[in-house]
């Protein structure tokens, strides 16, 4: 199956830090931590399936009320 990238822009430093390890408990979910002009920011790697993204957008929404997906291209 196809595989996506995620891309969040966070409100601090914690979020990030809680939510990479988050992450790390996912089963076929990559994660890392990535430049963006400062902001703390993740890129969650998952499956291309509804379910997938739906997951990784409910666990950002929450550690985060004002995470923001961003477009990496």
């Amino acid at each position: 199956m196809r595989r996506t990238t995620l891309t969040f822009r966070l409100s601090g430093d914690a979020v990030q830090r809680d939510l990479l390890h988050e992450f790390a408990l996912h089963h076929d979910v990559i994660v890392s931590a990535v430049d963006s002009d400062g902001a703390p920011t993740i890129a969650v790697e998952t499956l291309d399936a509804p379910a997938a993204l739906w997951d990784v957008r409910a666990t950002v929404g929450m550690f985060d009320d004002h995470a923001q997906e961003v477009d990496r291209h």
